[in-house]
């Protein structure tokens, strides 16, 4: 069914106030699941709002920066949301940049933010370079040769400006993220093959029977699965591989979180940057297609088109029971 943007996101930040949820924090948490939506992300989308819903309403204390230097910030978020604390402090980050050329930002007792790529995007926006990691929480990527979840899915977003749009990557170190589970089960279809596994060790498709993921590329992508979860873990006095069986408290599991910024002014312009980026991206975009395929796509170009397309029509496909589930929250 066809629902105007304006109307979902009204609706949502409705449901949150209901919840006191404060109106500026309810604002930025359904941006991001709307863009989840609109860039067709649907296992971070509206999918996974009412995740978040059955979560409140908790009990949040005020941010604190715990150290900074002129390069570096150290907010402990004290239980509030992620990606709330990310844009009160991203404003700092960015003029850190300016004057340092690199700026950090570590944040931890957050509550999970949706997608780093979102806070990547905003950084991309303001001409700067964006590297953003948080713990994916609960263990779910099992280690190469075994089939217990030992870490989290450990999300990257990366944002580099460009010209023609930015480019964007936003993924899971996992093969799939592991809302791919919860979508799979409301829309009562099958797992995608050889990527989840039972609790005996074997791959399946059934989503009440995944019990642990395996790494996107295998050994590799569990070595930077596993660099994320000490970054955001013993890095800054967070537990790595916690345990919580119960979903409302696996939800509330307080996370890390690294934020870099890299300011292209430090060593180059910034239109120069932006050309040479967008050179190399048409480039890539040229390479002749193998059969089968009818493009080449780099990080962030479907996102960007599905987005624009959204926005210009105003109004999102929305599945009747999901649009249902969401009035009946």
């Amino acid at each position: 069914m066809k629902v105007e943007v304006d109307e979902v996101k009204k609706l949502l930040i409705n449901k949150l106030l209901i919840k006191r949820v404060s109106k500026e924090q309810a604002e930025i948490l359904v941006e991001d699941y709307l863009r989840g939506e609109l860039q067709g992300k649907y296992s971070h989308g509206l999918t996974a709002f009412p995740s978040l819903f059955e979560m409140l309403p908790i009990e949040q204390e005020v941010p604190v920066i715990e150290k900074q230097t002129k390069s570096a910030l150290l907010v402990d978020a004290r239980k509030s949301f992620g990606a709330v604390v990310a844009r009160k402090y991203l404003d700092t980050g960015i003029d850190m940049a300016k004057e340092q050329g690199v700026s950090m930002i570590l944040i931890k007792n957050m509550l999970s933010w949706l997608r780093p790529g979102g806070v990547a995007q905003d950084i991309a926006e303001r001409n700067m370079i964006g590297f953003v990691v948080n713990s994916g929480g609960n263990p779910m990527i099992a280690p190469p040769g075994g089939y217990e979840p030992r870490i989290g899915t450990n999300p990257i977003g990366i944002g580099i400006p460009s010209e023609k749009h930015n480019i964007l990557v936003d993924m899971a170190t996992s093969k799939r993220a592991w809302g791919e589970v919860r979508k799979a089960k409301f829309n009562g279809v099958d797992l995608p093959p050889e990527t989840y596994l039972n609790s005996k060790g074997e791959f399946t498709l059934n989503p009440d029977e995944a019990f642990s993921v395996i790494a996107a590329g295998d050994y590799k992508g569990f070595a930077l699965a596993l660099f994320i979860e000490i970054l955001t873990g013993s890095l800054i006095d967070m537990p790595m591989n916690q345990q919580s069986s119960e979903k409302k408290q696996y939800q509330k599991l307080p996370r890390g979180a690294m934020i870099l910024i890299i300011d292209p002014k430090f060593s180059t312009k910034v239109d120069i940057f932006r050309k040479m980026n967008n050179k190399l991206a048409e480039e890539i975009r040229n390479t002749k297609r193998r059969p089968g395929y009818d493009n080449v796509l780099l990080p962030g170009d479907q996102a960007y088109e599905l987005e624009n397309k959204a926005k210009q029509r105003g109004y999102i496909e929305i599945e009747e029971n999901l649009w249902k589930k969401l009035n009946g929250l």
